[in-house]
């Protein structure tokens, strides 16, 4: 397996260095949509970091996605284009995990523009707060919002990157005392129970 870290093997899992990532797009395809918003939550060495802007996603964004998220065509003028925020969001990434709530829509969206941009594909360990919620909550929905009333995390401005970021950081945090109840203590298992993809996501 590659893009498996080392140094996190037998570090506690609270210790590990995390990319906490939520993107808003224009639509569902990355190669049919561009995005409007990124924001990270970086946590790494005992230290958190935020990153969050609008993004000029080059193509209109349609009226159903702007009663969505709240993002309109003019407040993207004159915002970076997806390729300008790179070498933040590079440095950010660097010896970190990849965290998203549904990390298979986030990853395809960032990986498909990423790649589009420096022709090359994103390489990193990935874990989906998504995933361990079908895994260890018994919930009808999984939906972001309703896994966070479950842990009574605040969720304030969904479908905004940054709220949404906060939202999983939180839920993260909530997962830690989860998996450590199940003697899940160490980065090694959470790649022993395969909670950790080093290569890429599942597509669920």
């Amino acid at each position: 397996m590659k893009n498996i870290i080392p140094e996190i093997m037998n570090r506690p899992i609270r210790d590990l260095s995390f990319v906490i990532l939520d993107l808003e797009t224009t639509g569902f395809k990355p190669s049919e949509s561009g995005v409007t918003e990124i924001a990270i939550i970086s946590l790494k060495n005992g230290k958190e970091e935020c990153f969050e802007t609008l993004i000029d996603p080059e193509t209109v964004i349609p009226d159903e996605i702007v009663a969505l998220t709240g993002i309109d065509n003019n407040m993207v003028i004159g915002k970076p284009k997806f390729r300008d925020i790179l070498p933040m969001v590079e440095d950010l990434f660097k010896d970190s995990i990849f965290v998203s709530h549904n990390v298979p829509f986030d990853w395809s969206f960032f990986d498909y523009h990423y790649k589009k941009s420096l022709q090359k594909s994103l390489k990193m360990p990935s874990l989906c707060t998504l995933r361990l919620a079908r895994k260890f909550l018994s919930l009808k929905s999984n939906k972001l919002e309703e896994v966070a009333k479950y842990f009574q995390v605040p969720l304030i401005g969904a479908h905004r990157a940054m709220s949404d970021t906060k939202a999983v950081r939180g839920i993260l945090n909530c997962f830690f005392d989860i998996l450590e109840d199940k003697n899940i203590y160490l980065g090694a298992d959470l790649y022993k129970h395969n909670l950790i993809f080093p290569d890429y996501p599942p597509t669920r």
